[in-house]
């Protein structure tokens, strides 16, 4: 008899095994069990690194949080902006996360997940300056390539009086060698450099609101579903809030 329950209890502890598994989902992506991510880690404070090159910042610490919910392990690949966008389409990465703005043109390219904050561009420049959104064109504008403010300094100011640079940390490298006059871009991005570097300050412009989100590379419903379900969680119960704040405060 004892062996007998036994033999019945290791059958149980089998079929509850095999039933866990049968209900774990399984994402197709890039890295069985994993999250592969694309990113550009020098946009403090959503994603930069520390004195260890790890990465850090409110991106990392949302998908560390959403990864757990799902079950996936993120991995985080570093490139320029402007590979990180294409990571996703050409199958290196499952999702670009990366303060990618969600646009028309880019839903063309991904499906975007919720939008979990937004922002609206500002002007960096050097204490002092008599820069201002009315005399932009006048000056020569510093951007990261292939962001939104690359975009509309292009588009409003013409490329002559634009210098695109592959990370932000060039960009303020520049501005402050005085290479460049001032530099467009997010405007949490703009405080935090604001607070690294001295000397710089941020004006606000009246460039409208923006959304971010996470993009994957379109045909992954099911997890897109999931990572949707997971941030929705995360902004329901003030996390999403919480983290920001933490970065936007940090020194």
């Amino acid at each position: 008899m004892k062996k007998l329950f036994a033999l019945l209890l290791c059958a149980a502890m089998l079929c509850a095994s095999l039933s866990a598994l049968a209900e774990a989902p399984a994402y197709a992506t890039v890295e069985a069990g994993k999250l592969t991510i694309s990113t550009s880690p020098d946009f403090p404070p959503f994603e930069y690194t520390d004195d260890a090159d790890n990465i850090i910042g409110i991106e990392p610490d949302l998908i560390a949080l959403i990864g757990e919910k799902i079950g996936l392990e993120p991995n985080w690949i570093a490139m320029d902006f402007d590979a990180a966008l294409v990571a996703p389409q050409t199958g290196k990465t499952d999702i670009v996360v990366s303060g990618v703005t969600v646009r028309e043109d880019r839903k063309a390219m991904f499906d975007f997940t919720h939008t979990y904050v937004s922002i609206h561009q500002a002007i960096l420049v050097k204490e002092g300056s008599e820069i201002n959104q009315e005399n932009l064109g006048e000056y020569l504008i510093g951007v990261q390539s292939g962001t939104t403010g690359h975009i509309y300094a292009e588009e409003d100011y013409g490329t002559d009086h634009v210098a695109a640079y592959d990370k932000y940390g060039m960009a303020v490298a520049a501005l402050t060698n005085g290479q460049v006059d001032c530099i467009l871009m997010d405007d949490m991005v703009a405080q935090a450099y604001a607070k690294r570097v001295p000397g710089l300050v941020v004006l606000p412009t009246s460039y409208e609101q923006e959304d971010f989100a996470f993009g994957l590379a379109k045909g992954h419903e099911e997890l897109l579903n999931a990572i949707n379900a997971a941030l929705d969680e995360l902004i329901a119960d003030g996390t999403v809030e919480e983290i920001i704040v933490k970065y936007q405060t940090a020194e």
